[in-house]
Order: structure tokens, then C-alpha cells, then sequence
């Protein structure tokens, strides 16, 4: 049975990555420092563990034994944190990346899918952003992603890797109640917070150039960002490649419009509190999936509403 080590598998999106690894017949290797990571997503699912710090070369080094693939998610991944903490996020995303790639030289481990981000693209006015358009990040942690990619990519190539990174847009939803997001930097568990505090959530800029003056972003189901990396593995298992793709929905929406599906979902009114913008916000991120449609047949399933139901749902079975 093939054996895929999850950096960062006890994260909310590893998580997901593991079980649905599971489901299609793959042994998993957990690898977590559970920082940020939950005993309740692994415990009683996964008994491969190793608990253990991106950065610490030997405890990768004895977790690639045996292991054939790794999908690697493990990163710092606050925009606003980046931006007055650089140094943490060049250290661990750029040098936990660094480290995992030497660790599967040395135990020649010639397969990685990893987790990249939208926030390594720059502004853009364009409906859909490509995989093609330029990379100009905003803020350190889009810079920490992107040269990770350019990492992967190089050393990939001089390595005989085969390689996929994929360019997540804002991952939203639970498939189950132990794998709900607790990140307080994202939206939709940032307003769920709020309003079970009895606080407004806020909204962070309303004067961009968008259709209400809020941010668009692009947003997608956890499910299905877990079976991109499923179907991103096996591609990588077939044929030697070195490819970028985006997993997003293909439609935007605003925060306001995020804010009324959330309202809808908690049976809540909002009222949220108008604030300044945030460092490193860009107005509009929406992806063009154009390309990972065509050549590896992945697409989104999930509505935004089913999004947010079963985002709520998690967090009502977690709180």
C-alpha cells in the first residue's frame, strides 16, 4: 500500500487531505508540531503519528522512511501577522520547505504536491486570475509561498521530483465536525467567533474598487480542495511533471456578500462594524480553474451556501 507522509496533517486542511487520502486506499504518516494543529482531527483516525517540527531535519528525515510521496501543508499563514513579523514566515514556510526537500533527497522520495497560495498573485483587474499572470505578492507571506514554489520547482527538476503545487483561494466548510476550522485569521470562523462572543464582526475596508467597496475573493470548499490534492497525487504518480495549479471556485464574492450567507446560515442578523483596511489586503482574488479542469479532470462541487452550513455545523459541534 502506498504510503503518503502529510506535513502539517493535523491542520484543519491537512486534515481533510489525510481522510480523503484514506478513503482512496493510501496509508498516512501524520507529521504535526501541533501548533496550530488538533489532537481531535487525528486522534482515533490516524496511528501513524509523528509529532514533530517542520524544522527539525532529523525528525523529517526518520518520517520519510518508508514513504513513497509527500503532500506538504505545514506554514505560518497569516497575511496581517506576515507583515509586521516577516522573519517568523521566511523562517518556517521558506526554511520548513528547504527542509522537507532535503529530507526527500536524501531518502529519495521523488513525489510532492504542495500547498501554495492565491496570495502569491498581485493585483489584478482581471475577472479570473491564471496560473500564467504575474506573481507579485503583497505581503511576506505570498513572498514565503512563492519562493517555496520556485524551490520545489528547481529542486524538482535537478532532483528528478515530480512535482504539483497547488494555489489554494479562501478554503471555507468542514466535511466533519472534528476537522472545523479554528483559525481566528479567517472570515467565516472570524464572524462565527464574533457573534458567539456577543461582538459585531467587522469588515476590513469598504472603500476598494469593488462592486460594494469590500474585498472579492475567491472561495472553496475544504472537500474539494481535499480531493484536488488526492487527484494532484495521482497525476504526479503517473507521469514526471513539474506544475502549478489553482483550486478555487471560479466566482468571487464580496465580504458583504459573504456576511448575508453567513447571517442567513446562523439565523443572525449582522451588523458589522466598518474598519480600516488591512496590510497586504489586495481589492479582488477570483481563479481562473480553467487549467486544472482540462488536464488533471478536477472540479468544484459545493455551493457557498453549502460552504457555510457545514462550516457552522463544525463549529456548533465543536463549541
Amino acid at each position: 500500500m502506498r504510503r503518503v507522509l502529510v506535513v502539517g496533517g493535523a491542520g484543519y486542511i491537512g486534515a481533510h487531505v489525510a481522510q480523503v487520502l484514506c478513503d482512496n486506499g493510501y496509508q498516512v504518516r501524520i507529521y504535526d508540531d501541533f501548533s496550530n494543529g488538533l489532537e481531535r482531527r487525528v486522534r482515533d483516525r490516524f496511528s501513524d503519528i509523528v509529532r514533530a517540527d517542520v524544522l527539525d531535519r532529523d525528525s523529517l528525515l526518520a518520517a520519510m522512511d518508508g514513504v513513497e510521496s509527500v503532500i506538504h501543508l505545514a506554514a505560518k499563514k497569516s497575511v496581517e501577522e506576515s507583515m509586521v513579523n516577516p522573519l517568523k514566515y521566511y523562517e518556517n514556510n521558506v526554511g520548513g520547505t528547504l527542509n522537507v526537500l532535503a529530507a526527500m533527497t536524501a531518502r529519495n522520495v521523488k513525489r510532492i504536491v504542495f500547498s501554495s497560495t492565491a496570495a502569491v498573485y498581485g493585483f489584478s483587474d482581471k475577472g479570473q486570475i491564471e496560473e500564467c499572470d504575474p506573481i507579485k505578492p503583497y505581503s511576506p507571506y505570498g513572498a514565503t509561498k512563492s519562493i517555496s514554489e520556485e524551490l520545489i520547482r528547481s529542486v524538482g527538476k535537478a532532483e528528478k521530483l515530480s512535482t504539483v503545487s497547488l494555489r489554494y483561494f479562501n478554503v471555507v466548510g468542514s466535511t466533519q465536525d472534528a476537522f472545523g476550522d479554528n483559525s481566528r485569521d479567517n472570515l467565516v470562523p472570524k464572524v462565527f467567533a464574533s457573534v458567539l462572543q456577543n461582538r459585531q464582526p467587522e469588515i476590513y475596508g469598504t472603500d476598494y474598487p469593488t462592486k460594494d467597496g469590500t474585498c472579492i475573493r475567491d472561495y472553496i470548499h475544504v472537500g474539494d480542495l481535499a480531493e484536488a490534492h488526492v487527484t494532484a497525487l495521482k497525476s504526479i504518480e503517473s507521469r514526471d511533471i513539474h506544475e502549478v495549479y489553482n483550486v478555487g471556485s471560479g466566482t468571487g464574492y464580496s465580504v458583504l456578500e459573504m456576511m448575508n450567507q453567513i447571517s442567513s446560515t446562523m439565523n443572525s442578523q449582522l451588523s458589522p462594524i466598518k474598519a480600516g483596511r488591512r496590510a497586504g489586503d489586495t481589492p479582488q482574488l477570483i481563479a481562473s480553474t480553467k487549467k486544472i479542469e482540462n488536464e488533471l479532470g478536477w472540479k468544484p462541487r459545493f455551493t457557498l451556501k453549502e460552504m457555510i452550513d457545514s462550516a457552522w455545523k463544525a463549529e456548533l459541534g465543536n463549541s
